[in-house]
């Protein structure tokens, strides 16, 4: 079962786990800033980069065809050529850095255009020199139109680095105050995740305090409270053992003037029947019946009585032969209404033969005295059922409306009239019978077609004397 939190409690552990909670929450978000900031800074960084690297070969191929053009020596071509070679890959890598720059995107692609321009008339100048086309009015002409393209290519770049280096210092002055800001913060949420831990601490104490406090209590209320339980339990005890010892005397008592009572109304049935009028015949018929009845209740009486003081048996008893002594007792009833008893197998148990058969004769005597005009057919049966023996006595005698099924269990319950002989007794011992083994005992029944009447036994009746000593003491106690 779940144990109920106090809401102080649930307070006291929301501000424990909701503080590291919002930390982390602001931590991750202050880290990913960063991250932010950090992927900014270095795609600056590296597309300045390769600005500057165009730039330079741009440079390079200016110097290796001035040379190229003052000596003549191939050797000033090397260069050039070197720079042509990774001219590629520096294009390719700036504009896949620009390309999720949308605002250096265009100078970018035109600083390509001017640097791959300037190439063009480099190798264009060192193969004109080559053949001998130049001339000095040529020559002039091409050197100055190269060096209006590396006006271009020089104010292109320097104009690129300086939005770049300005972009660079913006966001390093904006890591420099997250910086700051997150000192402050963390400063900030360790003193009061230090002052949380001392609250919780604090206040952990208080609820150990609290929890001894209202424990000394309990104990003490508990030790009252058994105290009270044991006076009143010896209480009940002596009352109970006072009501049955009344219960047993007055029944006993009450035999003595029964007897009277029964055998001189016998007497006179039997001297003045047919002697006196027909109405005096009538009422010493009722005297007869009365006492007759007024013993079989006293006899109930003290048969319920035993059944609290009798000890619960330790041997191994078969419940063929218990169902053989109840149809031997009632060979009477069984013969004069023609009753057909039939078993299946049925298991040994240990169990107290005589209150066991007992049981299975208030059923079967039940089944014949509540028979319909037909010969009673009566099934006995038995099943295991998990941990339990489950027993059936069937029948196809009247039957009974099924919301009186517990009713019937009770103390002088009878569901039918009296022209019926019972004392309304016998399934309530049945019930006692049952309970004192540590099983129950139910009814099911269709009005006018039969009842089946089940009940139950504990699988652990079939282990050893010793086992079954232990739960029936456990039986009695409970009892």
């Amino acid at each position: 079962m779940a144990v109920p939190v106090q809401p102080k409690t649930r307070r006291r552990l929301a501000a424990l786990f909701s503080v590291p909670l919002a930390f982390s929450l602001v931590f991750f978000f202050v880290n990913q800033a960063s991250e932010h900031r950090e992927t900014r800074l270095l795609e600056v960084q590296r597309l300045a980069g390769c600005v500057t690297q165009l730039r330079a070969h741009a440079r390079d191929s200016e110097s290796g065809e001035r040379g190229f053009f003052l000596t003549g020596d191939p050797r000033f071509l090397e260069p050039l050529q070197v720079a042509n070679d990774s001219l590629s890959e520096w294009q390719r890598q700036i504009r896949s850095y620009a390309a999720e720059r949308p605002e250096y995107r265009a100078d970018s692609e035109r600083l390509i255009r001017l640097v791959n321009q300037r190439f063009a008339e480099a190798w264009d100048g060192v193969g004109r020199k080559r053949s001998g086309a130049f001339t000095p009015e040529t020559l002039i002409a091409h050197l100055n139109h190269e060096q209006d393209t590396m006006d271009q290519v020089r104010i292109l770049s320097r104009d690129l680095l300086k939005r770049l280096s300005k972009e660079e210092f913006a966001i390093l002055d904006s890591q420099q105050r997250y910086a700051r800001g997150s000192f402050v913060f963390f400063f900030i949420g360790s003193l009061l995740m230090i002052g949380v831990i001392i609250w919780l601490y604090y206040a952990l104490l208080r609820y150990l305090a609290e929890r001894d406090i209202a424990n000394a209590k309990l104990r003490s209320v508990n030790t009252d409270l058994e105290g009270r339980i044991e006076e009143r339990t010896r209480d009940l005890m002596q009352t109970n053992e006072e009501l049955q010892q009344f219960a047993y005397l007055a029944s006993h008592d009450l035999q003595e003037p029964l007897r009277t009572v029964t055998s001189f109304s016998q007497l006179l049935a039997v001297r003045y029947q047919g002697r006196l009028d027909a109405e005096a015949d009538e009422f010493i018929g009722y005297i007869v019946n009365s006492s007759r009845r007024m013993t079989e209740l006293i006899n109930g009486i003290l048969a319920l009585v035993r059944l609290r003081k009798a000890p619960l048996p330790t041997e191994r008893v078969s419940f063929e032969k218990l169902l053989e002594q109840a149809e031997v007792s009632l060979q009477a009833a069984i013969r004069e209404s023609g009753a057909e008893i039939e078993h299946g197998t049925l298991p040994a148990l240990m169990v107290d033969p005589v209150q066991l058969s007992q049981v299975l004769q208030n059923l079967i005597s039940n089944a014949i005295k509540y028979r319909r005009d037909e010969p009673p057919r009566i099934r006995i049966a038995a099943r295991r059922e998990g941990r339990e023996w489950v027993f059936s006595v069937a029948d196809n005698a009247q039957g009974f409306d099924p919301q009186f099924a517990e009713r019937i269990f009770g103390l002088f319950q009878r569901l039918h009239s009296r022209e019926v002989d019972g004392t309304g007794m016998g399934l309530a011992i049945a019930r006692k019978i049952i309970e004192r083994h540590g099983g129950r005992i139910w009814a099911e029944s269709v009005p006018g077609v039969g009842s089946t009447f089940y009940f139950s036994l504990p699988i652990a009746l079939e282990e050893s004397k010793a086992e079954t000593s232990e739960l029936a003491g456990s039986f009695i106690s409970k009892i």
